[in-house]
């Protein structure tokens, strides 16, 4: 029996997984049982920041899980109070809790603003179309896409959607019942789609009118990978609860939610808990990785190597008609073509090179945030060679 054969006979049939037996990772690259090399181009769908085996987080790992790998949150933990400390003072938020991973800190987001809003009469809560907030009920019930929603109804009761982008819909549907809108600043599973400035500015002044919380959803777009701490931060949002996770365990499992004034002291001992969240070895590498990623210089590398290879993509498209537009904030880079992207990336990957395909016809690039110009020029060199074979 293969491997292939046995992972069908173990596993429900969730993942269509890749045909790669992977031995071991380093740097952007990834090595499998039979001697090939690919380059990582999604990093584990955003979460290795900082690629596979660096030495700053395998340190960290280390020295952590000798002194213990697991304690209750009963107790006081360094690695939860470094890792807090650092994520509340870049942000300039106030409070923080930890889960396990981003779908937990939405759901956790979720129980924190019906506590926050019931007192008030608020407890309307509403996501974006073409958004993607994570796999739980709570997630789905913000979400529109019938890919995802299908067969799990019915979904929770005052939720609902707003048509990203459309002011007057956003103006139509808050109001004075309205506890909080969820919003990806740059939709990631939606095609690497940013907010416009008008809606954000509409959102602004519609909570200053009504009062409801603003969620950015930071899970993907957040820890440097748009070349700034979180991505809301390019486009003049001020939101008063972040949700993040993915890259800030430096690929171990870890979320949170970030909380400002508004929502400091809602919560009161034994409201809200988890067993694992705040994992002290997945702390102690988010250490590690905030400490390496949050340096000025590191995250002018990412703008300065985002531009160069957005330029070199846009200089394609008079060549290759099918690239619709490119769309680049940092390191999540979509690219969205005329025709269905998942045969190209098909084809990139027997190329050896490793990206992902998104919303039908986008190629979602999410390349470890230490991905430099040669890692940027295999891939254009990957894609060329696709793109000519059209």
């Amino acid at each position: 029996m293969n491997v292939k054969e046995q992972e069908s006979q173990l596993f429900f049939h969730t993942y269509k997984r890749l045909p790669l037996e992977v031995e071991r990772g380093e740097g952007c690259y990834l090595y499998t049982t039979d001697g090939q090399r690919y380059l990582d181009m999604f990093s584990g769908l955003a979460v290795n920041a900082l690629g596979y085996a660096h030495p700053a987080v395998i340190r960290a790992v280390d020295e952590q899980v000798r002194k213990y790998t697991h304690l209750s949150n009963f107790f006081i933990q360094q690695p939860q109070l470094q890792l807090a400390e650092r994520l509340l003072r870049l942000s300039g938020f106030d409070k923080i809790f930890f889960s396990n991973s981003g779908t937990e800190a939405i759901e956790g987001s979720i129980k924190l603003i019906r506590k926050w809003g019931k007192p008030l009469g608020k407890s309307q809560i509403f996501g974006m179309s073409n958004g993607f907030s994570g796999r739980t009920m709570g997630a789905l019930s913000l979400m529109d896409k019938e890919k995802y929603r299908a067969g799990y109804e019915p979904f929770l009761p005052g939720f609902g959607t707003i048509e990203f982008n459309d002011v007057q819909d956003l103006t139509a549907k808050v109001n004075q019942g309205t506890a909080a809108v969820f919003l990806e600043c740059i939709q990631g599973e939606g095609g690497i789609v940013g907010v416009t400035r008008e809606f954000a500015q509409a959102l602004n002044a519609l909570r200053e009118q009504y009062g409801f919380l603003i969620v950015a959803d930071e899970i993907q777009s957040g820890i440097g990978r748009t070349g700034k701490l979180f991505g809301y931060q390019h486009f003049g949002l001020t939101p008063d609860i972040i949700t993040v996770a993915k890259p800030i365990g430096g690929g171990l499992p870890v979320g949170a939610i970030i909380g400002s004034k508004k929502v400091a002291d809602v919560w009161t001992y034994g409201v809200h808990g988890t067993t694992f969240g705040g994992n002290p070895v997945a702390c102690a590498a988010g250490v590690a990785t905030i400490d390496t990623v949050m340096q000025e210089p590191f995250l002018a590398n990412v703008r300065t190597q985002s531009e160069y290879f957005s330029g070199q993509i846009r200089a394609m498209m008079a060549r290759y008609p099918f690239i619709k537009e490119v769309r680049t904030f940092g390191y999540m880079i979509g690219v969205e073509l005329t025709v269905e992207s998942a045969p190209i990336v098909d084809a990139v990957l027997q190329k050896g090179v490793l990206v992902n395909s998104t919303a039908n016809t986008v190629i979602r690039i999410l390349p470890p945030l230490i991905a430099g110009r040669e890692e940027f020029d295999q891939l254009l060199t990957a894609l060329t060679t696709v793109f000519d074979a059209q």
